[in-house]
């Protein structure tokens, strides 16, 4: 269907709904309210409590005695020197590392540690030493009231005292690359390398970094093994529904998850296509296993890999981030600035010419976006609108007489504006739904009092479940010649690609609704369309390996923080709340309790929100995620008071129609890109239009 432009009377489903949703903002009784993350989170134990479960440490207000701490930090810090070195050596030695020539080359790849971070990197592996030297001395109870805080106050190593001291200009109108000096009371909140954050303690067995373990003290199911019998089990039902939402906004997500989440695998500083965990040919263990490293394991039953001979897939463990040595609960390094600030686009400096125009590569995306990996040529060309809107708000801005600031600053200024009202205003009313939309509020001021960070919660659990909606195949229409091509094709060869053709067909391709399709759990990143690996399983294994508290712990808490009807899962027949019968029959065969049922799944959460597309258990993460990293924001669009009468008239105007009209080749665009089938208005009407307003870009 084509409709003709007019000015862009005709908005997305998210923006046509803003104005009643604002006018009811003040009726609704704000449920989310409370979305800090404290600096130290405590162990949990409301669900326990409610439920009449014993509780491991119920009365036990034992410490450990720290007298020996700098012995046991001298014997720390020399294993980590020692660890440290040998990881660098491992680095230059080709048998230590995962060949180009092999099909997961880059999946698992290693950023460099910079000079400026090596000292961070070794304290907090030294720490890490301390605190499982510490486990192995004392008991559980003992180490759960230190970490909890409840025994001495900001312990911290003796060698590792004091702060990085940062000096910030309140006057500076413009956002750092690396994320510091947004809140002016606290200049590194917010800054590229911090940790991420835990919402609640951790739930490893130690407390410290062992896996947690099933209610009887038992080994959780086998990873691969637990995520391939329910993709089986998913498959034989017969749901068969079309969605309307598309993959373009599957893709977008993954975007948005990249500028708010760096990977950060454990590094040495030389970068790497990643440490070898298998064999090349995956029948094995490889004998050239470093701490940089943690494949999988493959059973010899397993329904796809079985036959091909895979007993191993590659993997590589998260860095943890505990540079100030403090013995507390610890989490995972982020290589991004937490803020929707495009800093996975910008880098950690972005690359100008002398103009102040974006160096701008395949897609018109920037170098970290093309050399990062796994990456799909669909996040590139996404991510390459944002760049070439900002080299064509320079071409315009340019060429005013009077031009206050430097260019390139203005106009990032004005690209992050426009991504983060994007985000904000029309992916996330589309994801939640008018009801919940209004609930979350996102109405909210600029706090300086809580921190800009990720929730661990949300990185390695809930987060992730725009995976579940990949399909086995998607469209692709270059010249509007449109085919369909399986799904792992597109993260190889990304230069034999038409940008337009990718993105026009992405827009009509469904998501994939019912299942674990194979393209996500077998052939995920295959070359060969045969031997691949699972992404599901590595969000399970990350999930595990950073101690998530189990699913009904979680949703407990997040019950009691937005004030829901909380219930005990003592049955697996009580979790027909949450999930479908075939659901819950496979996992009463491998869980031994409700209760150990891993966070990852509550993607699988059969309670949709009404108008919306996510699970009400994700959408509850989800919500308070986006409001902590919004209302924390000092630059955030709204209220930022260097942005020009100019910049805020643009902002309102340019949405996903405006940088698809102009930035591709297609002839008709999208109205809403988040759906299938829209309504579409020609390119070049929205070129005329944009045109008009050309003048605007000399008031930003």
């Amino acid at each position: 269907m084509v409709q003709v432009y007019h000015g862009f009377s005709q908005r997305t489903k998210g923006l046509s709904i803003l104005c009643g949703i604002f006018a009811v903002l003040q009726l609704v009784e704000a449920s989310f309210v409370n979305y800090q993350l404290n600096g130290n989170p405590v162990t949990y134990d409301a669900y326990n409590k409610q439920c009449g479960l014993q509780l491991k440490c119920f009365d036990d207000k034992s410490c450990p005695s720290l007298q020996e701490l700098g012995s046991l930090e001298k014997e720390a810090l020399e294993k980590a020197i020692h660890e440290l070195l040998n990881n660098e050596a491992a680095s230059n030695d080709p048998r230590f590392l995962i060949d180009e020539s092999e099909f997961d080359a880059g999946f698992h790849q290693t950023k460099p540690i910079h000079p400026n971070e090596q000292l961070g990197v070794t304290r907090t592996l030294t720490t890490q030493k301390v605190l499982e030297a510490l486990a192995k001395r004392y008991s559980c109870c003992q180490l759960k009231n230190l970490l909890d805080g409840k025994c001495y106050s900001n312990v911290t190593l003796p060698c590792c005292k004091g702060s990085e001291t940062l000096h910030c200009d309140p006057a500076y109108p413009y956002r750092s690359y690396d994320g510091s000096c947004n809140n002016l009371r606290h200049p590194t909140w917010g800054k590229r390398g911090n940790a991420l954050k835990h919402p609640i303690a951790p739930c490893f067995s130690d407390y410290v970094s062992q896996p947690a373990r099933s209610k009887s003290g038992a080994s959780l199911p086998q990873n691969r093994n637990l995520i391939s019998g329910l993709a089986d089990a998913l498959r034989k039902r017969e749901i068969k529904i079309t969605s309307s939402l598309n993959m373009f906004t599957v893709f977008f997500s993954e975007f948005i998850n990249s500028d708010m989440i760096g990977r950060a695998n454990k590094r040495t500083k030389r970068a790497t296509n990643g440490f070898r965990g298998c064999l090349a040919d995956g029948s094995d263990r490889s004998p050239f296993i470093t701490p940089l490293s943690n494949p999988l394991l493959v059973q010899s039953d397993d329904s796809y890999n079985g036959k091909l001979g895979v007993r191993c897939l590659n993997l590589s463990p998260q860095e943890k981030a505990n540079d100030q040595c403090e013995l507390k609960h610890v989490a995972e390094r982020n290589l991004e600035t937490p803020f929707l600030d495009l800093s996975s686009l910008l880098g950690d400096t972005a690359n100008y010419d002398v103009f102040g125009r974006l160096i701008l590569e395949l897609c018109g995306a920037t170098n970290p976006i093309v050399n990062s990996e796994p990456i799909s040529v669909h996040f590139i060309a996404i991510a390459g609108l944002f760049g070439q809107l900002h080299n064509y708000c320079v071409d315009r801005a340019s060429t005013c007489l009077q031009s206050p600031g430097p260019v390139q600053e203005r106009c990032r200024a004005f690209t992050i504006a426009v991504y983060q009202k994007i985000v904000t205003e029309q992916l996330l009313p589309v994801l939640f739904g008018d009801e919940f939309y209004s609930q979350c509020d996102l109405n909210c001021e600029y706090n300086p009092h809580d921190e800009t960070v990720v929730s661990m919660a949300y990185r390695n659990g809930l987060g992730r479940f725009q995976h579940i909606w990949i399909p086995e195949s998607i469209l692709y229409s270059p010249q509007g010649q449109t085919q369909s091509l399986p799904f792992h094709t597109f993260f190889h060869d990304h230069e034999q690609f038409d940008c337009s053709g990718v993105l026009d067909g992405v827009l009509e391709s469904p998501i994939h609704i019912g299942n674990l399709s194979r393209a996500n759990v077998d052939k995920f990143y295959t070359v060969d369309g045969t031997r691949g690996t699972c992404l599901p399983c590595i969000d399970l294994s990350r999930n595990r390996d950073s101690g998530m508290c189990p699913l009904v712990t979680y949703k407990h808490y997040l019950d009691q923080l937005v004030g829901d009807e909380t219930k005990c899962y003592n049955t697996f027949e009580d979790l027909s709340d949450m999930f479908r019968e075939d659901v819950i029959e496979y996992f009463s065969k491998r869980y031994e309790h409700p209760s150990d049922i891993d966070l990852l799944f509550g993607m699988l959460d059969r309670r949709i929100l009404p108008g919306g597309f996510l699970p009400k258990i994700v959408a509850q993460a989800t919500c308070l995620e986006f409001k902590r990293l919004k209302c924390t924001d000092r630059f955030f669009y709204t209220w930022n008071p260097y942005l020009g009468e100019g910049a805020r008239h643009l902002i309102k105007v340019f949405d996903f129609t405006s940088l698809l009209a102009l930035f591709t080749q297609m002839s008709f665009v999208p109205l809403n890109p988040f759906f299938v089938g829209g309504p579409r208005v020609a390119s070049s009407d929205v070129q005329s239009y944009l045109k008009t307003l050309d003048y605007l870009f000399c008031h930003l």
